[in-house]
């Protein structure tokens, strides 16, 4: 979408004139005043080709996968008819499918109840199974479990096998066939966590193990699934303190194991981390790649925690379709876990697996999370959105466009804990000076675990810190944040040292910093503000923060910044189709590099082929291409290279997938007509049309039974957006709800019972339910603009265009409902009040958008005697005034030029004051490309 707002001054008249996005124009009333005129003009190009559904499949750049994905010590996944399954600890054995390794299910219990010999081997247990682990041998599966209990070494493994994993087979079901092996108190093991693989001469092998003397290895015949001797030999593999959860995998004339080191179960606060090693024969002794027996406490680094991926454990491999791919458990930082008393409840991954040129294992998990607070507090990568907190605002820098304001008093951004876990962090800021101990940042987890950024320390110095409860850390300069002056630091942790950088130079090295912000395990972070009493609100204003899952280089850390405004990785395109684009780039520095800077680059990817679709094009900052008609298969790549003034260079790129792409608009002018010609709905229960002085055509709701239908397609999208006029009233009123029933549905509620705007989404009421909550309260008698955007990651609620709530570990999207029913005003629960209300300019989206692509900002003008006051929403500081004298060429980006000054905010609008006079003027808002 691009908006173009312009205003003009006239010697005359005025007029007002609005073309609504996606809709017809009409006009809406204006006092006259002379001497001035203003134009909206606002712009949606509608993708109106059939709807059709696509098979979501997983691929290397799949964003994340969705659905229940509770899930602890998973095991192997493996594919029955045209779904795959697998299994993970819990009571009965848990399960879960999913047909294209994207969604997954929850399945039925493996054991309605524990099979009679369970409670004799381990007389204590209660019922709940560990780390199981299946393969298909001959034709039946076979599901391998432990039985044992917290802390104890009298441990059992089971087998049960099955025809088939399909519960609406006939054949399904099943068969325990009772131990294959038991642990005892001083036994030379402990016989939990078994993976099972068979190599490549055919023979059965069982790897398995835990802190008692480690991972072991025992054979199975294949015949039967069960120990091929009773006493047939048990082989040492590899030890630790802390040791379990073994993966047995073959590749290319190597065995490989993968191994858990630390502990577990605890949340965020879990130590689990994944190590490797390999070797030629089964029975070891395995290596690492420091040729260290994993015997003798070996064992390469392969995954630690990161990010929101906390205490990371519990390998199993699969290969489909030429693709290797690695499942796990993790613990989710940035969800809350009542039964852990912290953040982290386990969650299953899945994750591509790529091998390095000497054949070892090769996954790095990296991410980057990015905050250009140029309207709110949101992650350019859509991952880690923050909030902001009391009354934090923004203020208008003439190179670096909005920057976020804190003024020493207690203004912050909230991060969600996954941005903690990181390797380089790095901001653009510039302090107003005042008492030591402020903070630019500070990240942890009560009083003795923590890091923190202060620009003058007690000892006036730049100062880093880190503490993971053995002890403080630091690194300082030798003076302070230089004062009102725009200023980058970064820092980067390996590991084992500490690197400061100001303005892109080190200037600071702690080669004795063996602490990482992952020992730190942070949950309540805060930029600009200290985590506890102790500390100073930070004095002063941010362009950007940036974190990052990998340590950064130096040059890294100066190379350019891009924000690729369209498309969005992920996004769909439609063979033939119009894809638009654009983007801008700045320097390390933030400061805007124009569009000779940028090199635009389209390709085609299916199977091993590459072709080139648009581009190599350079000096231009958006536009847009066709999507070959061939392209129904593979992807397109979109790239975005920035080159600075001294030769640095950047890429961002989004890759696009095949499949339709919609937007539905409901202006309510031509009854429920969608204005984009796909989704017409219907009045229903006694809706109706009415006349709103300012809006037009508006959908009142205010008889005792009345809604709006839409279609069931429409219950696949991403983003809904409205302007809500609420009369107020009982708890549980729907602003919408889509679903197939009050159980399976997603819904937006003004207030539920405790108060809260709520919105919800659940495939199934029984098992998950994700909410995203604000105390924020819901205006009442007064339009508001309300809306939700889900992304299969998190979910983000805003009110006006400011977020005001937001839930980072939504991992569903409408689309997995298959919605039937679609209401606006009405509930999918018969027992649920109706919406009493009216609502107006609904926006229905099958990608996931920013406020400023659900909504043309308004630009108001008016005269105060001889100058001219322009005025627009605050949470458009993304848009930048522009001005030309002509309009001839009004949809040439190229001739309208920035207003040098910056806007003040006045009663939540962003106010700029223009002398009239001379020839006459036009303006609009536009993104700063």
């Amino acid at each position: 979408m691009r908006i173009w707002l312009a205003a003009c001054e006239q010697p005359q008249r005025l007029q007002y004139r609005s073309t609504r996005v996606g809709g017809p124009s009409r006009a809406a009333p204006c006092p006259t005043r002379p001497g001035l005129a203003v134009w909206l003009v606002a712009t949606l190009v509608f993708q109106c080709g059939p709807l059709e559904a696509y098979d979501d499949r997983l691929t290397p750049e799949t964003p994340a996968i969705r659905g229940h994905l509770a899930a602890h010590d998973p095991s192997t996944i493996v594919k029955c008819k045209d779904r795959f399954y697998l299994f993970s600890t819990g009571r009965g054995i848990q399960s879960k499918s999913s047909r294209n390794l994207v969604y997954w299910e929850s399945g039925p219990p493996v054991f309605a109840a524990p099979p009679a010999w369970t409670s004799v081997a381990v007389p204590e247990f209660d019922g709940t199974f560990w780390a199981p682990d299946v393969i298909l041998l001959d034709g039946k599966y076979h599901l391998y479990y432990s039985v044992s209990i917290w802390g104890s070494q009298v441990s059992a493994i089971g087998l049960a096998t099955n025809p088939t994993l399909d519960p609406a087979d006939p054949a399904y079901g099943w068969t325990d066939r009772g131990p294959v092996l038991q642990s005892r108190v001083r036994a030379p093991y402990n016989a939990i966590d078994p993976s099972v693989l068979r190599g490549p001469d055919g023979r059965l092998w069982m790897a398995f193990g835990s802190y008692w003397d480690g991972i072991h290895l025992l054979e199975l015949d294949p015949a039967t699934g069960l120990r091929r001797a009773p006493d047939s030999p048990v082989h040492r593999l590899a030890s630790n303190g802390s040791i379990e959860a073994a993966c047995l995998h073959y590749r290319a004339g190597y065995y490989y194991l993968f191994v858990n080191w630390g502990s577990c179960c605890s949340g965020v606060n879990s130590t689990y981390h994944i190590r490797v090693g390999r070797s030629r024969t089964v029975t070891g002794p395995f290596l690492d790649r420091g040729g260290v027996d994993m015997a003798n406490r070996g064992g390469t680094l392969f995954l630690e925690g990161t990010g929101k991926h906390a205490g990371p454990g519990h390998v199993g491999i699969l290969s489909e379709a030429g693709q290797d791919w690695f499942s796990y458990h993790y613990y989710d930082a940035n969800a809350w876990a009542a039964h852990y008393g912290a953040y982290g409840p386990a969650k299953l991954a899945l994750s591509t697996l790529a091998w390095s040129a000497d054949g070892w294992p090769v996954r790095t998990n990296d991410w980057s999370a990015f905050y250009t607070f140029e309207c709110d507090a949101r992650d350019e990568n859509r991952q880690y959105h923050g909030l902001l907190e009391n009354g934090a605002a923004f203020a208008f820098d003439r190179q670096r466009g909005s920057v976020l304001d804190l003024d020493g008093t207690g203004q912050s951004v909230s991060l969600p804990p996954g941005v903690g876990y990181a390797r380089t962090f790095a901001a653009v800021l510039k302090w107003r000076g005042g008492a030591p101990g402020q903070r630019i940042l500070d990240f942890g987890a009560g009083a003795s675990r923590g890091f923190m950024l202060t620009p003058a320390s007690e000892a006036n110095t730049l100062r880093w810190e880190i503490d993971d409860g053995n002890g403080a850390r630091s690194l300082e300069w030798t003076r302070p944040l230089p004062t009102n002056r725009w200023t980058h630091v970064a820092v980067t942790l390996d590991g084992s040292r500490g690197i400061l950088y100001v303005n892109g130079s080190a200037v600071a090295t702690n080669n004795t910093m063996a602490v990482s912000p992952v020992d730190v395990r942070p949950q309540t972070n805060f930029l600009g503000l200290g985590r506890l009493a102790a500390g100073t609100p930070f004095n002063g204003q941010l362009a950007s923060f940036e974190a990052h899952g990998r340590v950064r280089t130096a040059d890294e850390i100066r190379a350019p910044f891009i924000r690729l405004v369209q498309p969005n990785d992920g996004a769909r395109y439609e063979p033939g189709g119009l894809v638009q684009f654009a983007g801008a780039a700045r320097d390390f520095m933030r400061v805007p590099l124009g569009a000779s800077h940028l090199t635009w680059r389209v390709e085609h990817i299916a199977a091993s082929e590459t072709n080139l679709v648009f581009g190599p094009a350079m000096g231009i900052a958006g536009g847009s291409f066709i999507a070959p008609l061939g392209a129904a298969q593979g992807k397109i790549r979109v790239s975005l290279t920035a080159t600075d003034l001294d030769r640095r260079q950047a890429i961002a790129t989004a890759t696009l997938f095949p499949g339709p792409s919609w937007r539905a608009f409901y202006p309510f002018s031509n009854g429920g007509a969608d204005a984009s010609n796909r989704f017409d709905g219907v009045l229903e229960g006694g809706a109706t049309i009415q006349t709103d002085p300012l809006h037009g055509g508006v959908l009142s709701l205010s008889d005792n039974r009345a809604h709006f239908s839409l279609p069931a397609a429409v219950g696949a999208m991403q983003t809904i957006a409205a302007l809500v006029k609420w009369d107020g009233g009982s708890s549980r009123q729907r602003i919408f709800d889509f679903g197939r029933s009050a159980r399976a549905s997603c819904y937006l509620t003004p207030r539920n019972a405790a108060g809260q705007i709520q919105c919800a989404i659940t495939p199934d009421q029984f098992s998950y339910v994700h909410t995203i909550e604000s105390d924020t309260l819901f205006p009442t008698g007064v339009w508001t603009h309300v809306a939700v955007v889900l992304d299969g990651r998190q979910g983000i609620l805003y009110l006006d265009g400011r977020p005001v709530g937001v839930n980072n570990s939504v991992n569903l999207l409408p689309a997995d409902l298959g919605a039937t029913d679609c209401w606006l005003g009405r509930s999918l629960s018969p027992a649920d009040p109706f919406f009493r209300g009216q609502m107006d300019a609904v926006i229905l989206g099958s990608a996931a958008l920013w406020p400023e692509q659900m909504q043309p900002p308004q630009l108001e003008v008016s005269r105060v005697n001889d100058v001219v006051r322009l005025r627009w929403p605050a949470w458009t500081t993304a848009f930048r005034l522009s001005t030309q004298a002509e309009l001839s060429e009004f949809a040439s980006a190229t001739s309208w030029f920035l207003v040098p000054e910056g806007p003040t905010v006045e009663e939540g609008h962003l106010t700029l004051w223009r002398p009239i006079g001379g020839p006459t003027r036009f303006y609009r808002l536009q993104w700063p490309f």
